[in-house]
């Protein structure tokens, strides 16, 4: 992202950022969410100055700076620029020396100020820029609350999605975003939303646009919801093997993070909602560490073991009070 978009974005707003000077280079790119305090860097140890970062001058900078004379001043500040750094931060509402700013000018590298104390910019600027330079993805599907669990539904276009959606959202569920999910990760989670537009509208064949919000009440949506779970709809076709024992484990693989994951084959007189419904349920059993096809192959397999004795009247392990609460982090 650029500089000027600590400026512009409405997201930075509690930021209460100015520009001072160096306005000729809002346009250098900030790469990198950490931010970094240059005291060693004023000591001339320019090395661990990391470019595409912001550099943040609280107190003590500014201090060290004002009792430098005026020519160390303008040498410091100077190498400082020259280090790739994307902008400069003076906190508290400290006043800049006046080499700072016509350093800052002369070499394009944006000074801000704001009255915030280094402390509360930083916690404040790390989110801000951990939630904007964070990898992204668009992807066609619909996304919902299941039980607690974050599901994605993708298929062809037709196959049904929308309707299966609206279903669940009558039984209970929560619609996430219809059509367009835009999905970010934060360090190994992945955390799904829909376009701010389009934010709770679906799209029904034969009905045309509909807000569930409004049809149903605050309790049938949310904003995001962190993403688990992915089932495809996929519409029956003759001799496409699907697994019929849920021995079979795949997975589906989103920014580099890989998804539980399962196709559903749709025909006709199968209730979608109660089998996504289902499969939430079992899944959520699963993460409690109760696996109901392995504990069938595991009984299986002991019965059939040479010379067992085996009691026709021997109950499975009951799985129930295994079902989780889900609550999002």
């Amino acid at each position: 992202m650029a500089v000027s978009e600590l400026l512009t974005d409405r997201g930075a707003d509690n930021l209460e950022l100015s520009l001072l000077a160096g306005g000729a280079g809002l346009d250098n790119i900030i790469n990198r969410p950490r931010i970094q305090k240059p005291g060693l860097a004023l000591a001339g140890f320019l090395e661990y100055i990391h470019s595409g970062r912001v550099q943040i001058l609280g107190k003590s900078e500014v201090s060290f700076l004002e009792e430098r004379p005026p020519t160390e001043r303008s040498r410091i500040v100077s190498q400082l620029c020259r280090q790739g750094g994307s902008c400069f931060i003076v906190t508290s509402g400290l006043e800049p020396p006046q080499e700072l700013l016509e350093e800052t000018e002369k070499h394009a590298v944006p000074l801000l100020g704001t009255s915030l104390p280094s402390s509360v910019i930083i916690d404040a600027l790390s989110q801000f820029l951990e939630d904007r330079l964070a990898p992204r993805a668009v992807i066609h599907g619909v996304f919902l609350d299941v039980y607690g669990l974050g599901v994605l539904l993708l298929g062809d276009s037709g196959v049904g999605k929308s309707e299966c959606a609206l279903d669940l959202v009558v039984r209970g569920h929560r619609l996430v975003s219809d059509d367009v999910v835009e999905i970010k990760r934060r360090n190994s989670l992945l955390i799904g939303t829909g376009p701010e537009l389009t934010r709770y509208h679906m799209e029904l064949r034969g009905l045309g646009i509909v807000n569930v919000k409004d049809l149903f009440g605050v309790a049938a949506v949310r904003m995001t919801k962190f993403l688990e779970y992915v089932i495809r709809l996929d519409p029956w076709r003759a001799g496409k093997r699907y697994d019929r024992l849920g021995l079979d484990e795949m997975s589906y693989e989103i920014l580099g993070v890989e998804l539980p994951y399962v196709e559903m084959p749709v025909g006709p007189g199968r209730n979608l909602s109660v089998l996504i419904e289902v499969a939430a349920r079992n899944h959520l059993l699963k993460l409690k560490g109760y696996h109901p096809a392995r504990e069938l192959a595991r009984r299986l397999g002991e019965r059939l073991q040479p010379g067992r004795q085996h009691d026709d009247r021997e109950e499975p392990r009951s799985a129930v009070g295994l079902r989780p609460e889900r609550e999002d982090g």
